[in-house]
């Protein structure tokens, strides 16, 4: 009895889910450098961050243009150059004398690596090939994968820096991320042909842009960005400082990447019983319950692991909660590139939280307002999402349920 082929939109999540296992997984391990890098290279803590806080900020700016050139042209292309780009990032990272190629390397090179192979292409692809009935569970095992990522790479980066110093791990990270343009080529899928009722990229990002609500979601996204950045670039350093030393740092990536696959998935999963909105209010009343909870704990191992382990659950869960009422509310026939829009407001956020970070440690010594401001803004993130009208808008309803 012959065998049955493995669905062309099966393959498209396969690859497409390794691809962002690796980028996500490459980019979140950035925290463990921190010292080698500091000692090796004389850069105070603010310039790291910089360098980090500049990949961020390339990576939001371009982040649209590459959903953009997804949705026009197919993802393969995209992800292959700039699955190379990111690669060619982490080696001149790596063979850096000094801190100005560094950032080059780290910062642009590796910043527009991550915009060509993380969500708005990857999981647009995604989005487009799965059937209709299909979508959101493919979405969800897709956001999925950037957690993987983080479980997997976080632990072995850590070994290897502990084993070989700083700059041999930097070129393994470059070599398994040369595995995403192999990937990439196998991200097919058939254009779409779009109805005379259809908006093009630029119409749709033009009618959202003239929405309250859509403007509410990026303010939302920023706050995300902002704590995301701040934890996965310092939170080593925090536990490092607090004498717990570098597999501790690690063992707290390690638990939030862990539970961030449970996580995800649970967000998902509220997403389909309740309005995402809410849901995504919930998930910043949580985050800052659990920066509260850890500030106030005395910092040991346990403490660690049990924030990790919370803050894990609400990490990405907010990336196809966001993607998906990006879709609900202005249609999927652009999501690729109004999501990517979307994301220059986390990416914004990302910036500003791994360079404060380091600012205000040099300035001050210490990263407590760092942790208030945090805490702050996921109480103004979710009264934004709280304010956010949950209903489709016309340009959504003119494309029916392609």
């Amino acid at each position: 009895m012959p065998s049955r082929p493995i669905p062309s939109w099966l393959i498209v999540l396969i690859c497409g889910a390794t691809v962002l296992t690796l980028s996500m997984g490459a980019r979140q391990v950035s925290g463990l450098f921190l010292r080698p890098v500091a000692m090796d290279l004389g850069l105070s803590r603010e310039a790291f961050g910089t360098a980090v806080a500049i990949q961020n900020l390339v990576w939001g700016l371009a982040q649209p243009f590459a959903g953009l050139l997804g949705d026009r042209y197919g993802a393969r292309p995209v992800v292959i150059g700039a699955g190379l780009l990111y690669a060619a990032g982490l080696a001149m990272a790596g063979l850096a004398s000094d801190s100005m190629t560094f950032t080059l390397g780290l910062g642009l090179l590796c910043g527009l690596g991550q915009a060509g192979t993380a969500f708005a292409v990857a999981l647009a692809v995604i989005g487009r090939t799965a059937p209709a009935d299909r979508r959101s569970l493919a979405i969800g095992l897709g956001s999925t994968a950037g957690s993987i990522g983080v479980f997997l790479m976080v632990p072995m980066t850590s070994a290897l820096i502990e084993r070989f110093d700083w700059r041999p791990s930097m070129l393994a990270l470059a070599g398994a991320v040369m595995l995403m343009p192999l990937l990439g080529l196998a991200l097919r899928e058939q254009p779409s042909p779009r109805g005379a009722g259809t908006a093009s990229g630029w119409q749709a990002a033009g009618i959202a842009h003239r929405d309250r609500d859509y403007w509410l979601l990026n303010l939302g996204f920023a706050t995300c960005g902002f704590q995301l950045a701040f934890v996965a670039t310092y939170m080593p350093t925090v536990l490092i400082d607090g004498g717990l030393g570098l597999s501790a740092g690690a063992a707290v990536l390690m638990a939030i990447g862990l539970f961030n696959i449970l996580g995800t998935w649970l967000c998902g999963m509220a997403g389909v019983r309740w309005q995402k909105s809410r849901v995504l209010a919930a998930i910043y009343v949580a985050r800052a319950a659990a920066m509260i909870g850890f500030l106030m704990m005395p910092l040991s191992m346990t403490s660690a692991l049990v924030f990790g382990a919370a803050i894990g659950l609400l990490w990405t869960g907010t990336v196809p909660l966001t993607s998906s009422l990006v879709a609900d509310l202005w249609g999927r026939r652009n999501l690729g590139f109004l999501f990517g829009l979307v994301y220059i407001g986390h990416q914004l956020g990302a910036f500003l939280g791994a360079w404060a970070g380091g600012f205000a440690y040099d300035h001050t010594g210490s990263f407590e307002i760092v942790w208030t401001i945090s805490i702050a803004i996921s109480i103004s993130a979710a009264i934004c999402h709280l304010l956010l009208v949950e209903q489709p808008r016309p340009i959504a309803l003119a494309e029916g349920n392609t």
